[in-house]
């Protein structure tokens, strides 16, 4: 009977949940070793944060930003079969990854799952309050493709969700984890605005040090070269892939930019479509940080928008957006509110294969959440903001 009440009304949550992780069952029985059935690395990405982790503590370092160097490398230390993968991330993803040249492959690949998780759980009983939602987030489908792909999803998850359950009252602590992101700024794009909606100075200034000591920290570690490495070949292939990437690299990318892509769209006019998203984007969080909305709501409704705003998003970074997709099932219970919380829940495994048929509805579902959760913030500026400004008014008379 508890077991009931627990899953009801919830149960297709569960559902989804369940065929998420069952699904890694057969990828994991088919490997052939260190291999899955594709020839790639089990785990996937994994590969590259396993091999630069292995670099990381040998004068061979810098060759993790140029493409060709990297990949001779993960042929030596993994498998010469290994097809074409590179590193993407700058200098201070280093300091995350170098713990990994303690195990080999398939130890390191257990560890740097366990311990995504590990690091979710605090993040996802700080955001709720419910403990079935905590729980739900951990087992979400957009966890078990991140476990799947051997990402850092977790991770980032982790201190963006953080990050947000801090906000209001401990301003200091938030913007400490949102600066850690600094390893992957795509994630923090509609930060800023949030910020200066509820004018968190605080948050701001605590985020920005934070982020400045790791990029210092990261320079004197790695030297300059390791930027220019990264400013130079790193970005040049990002780059190249964003225009020129086929296959599944196109197909866990949910942005409103790699949809036109999909759909046969140049990299230019790609972006001009992404260009309304994002700016909607922007503007629902700055609406929802200017009213008078419990900071659940209005950290879901950044949550959601952030993966609209950013062109390179994967499917591995939707945890924040389950969380959204979560606070949508518990706000609204209407049909359309409904449809897009399942449709979003479930995304991360399932648009792999849409948008392998040309089915590009990922944005729109983003989009569709988004919308939904910033109608119920309303309109009234919050007291924070109201009291600023009449400071403000104050002092200039």
């Amino acid at each position: 009977m508890k077991l009931r009440r627990f899953l009801t009304p919830d149960l297709m949550l569960w559902e989804l949940c369940a065929l998420s992780w069952l699904l890694l069952l057969p990828y994991i029985m088919t490997a052939h070793g260190h291999l899955d059935w594709t020839r790639h690395a089990l785990g996937r990405d994994f590969v590259n944060y396993w091999t630069a982790g292995h670099l990381v503590f040998t004068p061979h370092r810098l060759d993790v930003f140029t493409p060709d160097l990297f990949l001779g490398w993960e042929h030596r230390l993994f498998d010469p079969r290994l097809p074409f993968h590179f590193w993407s991330y700058p200098p201070p993803a280093l300091f995350l990854v170098a713990p990994l040249a303690l195990f080999p492959y398939i130890a390191g690949l257990i560890a740097w799952s366990l311990a995504g998780i590990v690091a979710l759980v605090p993040a996802a009983r700080a955001f709720f309050k419910d403990d079935k939602d905590r729980w739900l987030l951990v087992a979400a489908p957009a966890a078990a493709i991140n476990i799947a792909l051997g990402q850092n999803g977790a991770f980032t998850g982790a201190l963006m969700l953080g990050g947000l359950a801090l906000w209001t009252d401990r301003p200091r602590w938030s913007g400490v984890l949102l600066g850690l992101l600094i390893f992957k700024p795509q994630l923090a794009i509609l930060l800023p605005i949030a910020v200066l909606a509820e004018r968190r100075w605080s948050t701001m200034f605590w985020a920005a040090a934070v982020a400045v000591a790791v990029l210092l920290a990261s320079t004197l570690v790695f030297g300059v070269e390791a930027w220019r490495g990264f400013f130079g070949p790193t970005l040049t292939m990002q780059k190249t892939m964003l225009s020129e990437g086929m296959g599944p690299f196109q197909w866990m990318m949910p942005s409103a930019f790699m949809a036109a892509r999909v759909l046969g769209a140049r990299a230019d006019l790609a972006m001009a479509v992404q260009a309304p998203f994002s700016l909607f984007a922007a503007w629902l969080v700055w609406r929802a940080y200017r009213s008078g909305a419990d900071p659940l709501l209005k950290a879901a409704v950044l949550a959601a928008a952030t993966a609209v705003a950013s062109p390179q998003v994967f499917n591995y970074d939707l945890i924040p957006a389950a969380a959204a997709a979560l606070v949508l099932w518990r706000r609204d219970e209407g049909a359309l509110a409904r449809g897009l919380s399942l449709a979003l829940w479930a995304l991360p495994v399932v648009m792999i294969a849409a948008q392998a048929v040309h089915i590009v509805i990922a944005p729109l579902i983003l989009t569709g959440v988004a919308w939904k959760l910033a109608q119920m913030t309303g309109d009234r500026p919050n007291r924070a903001a109201r009291a600023s400004m009449i400071g403000e008014a104050a002092s200039n008379t």
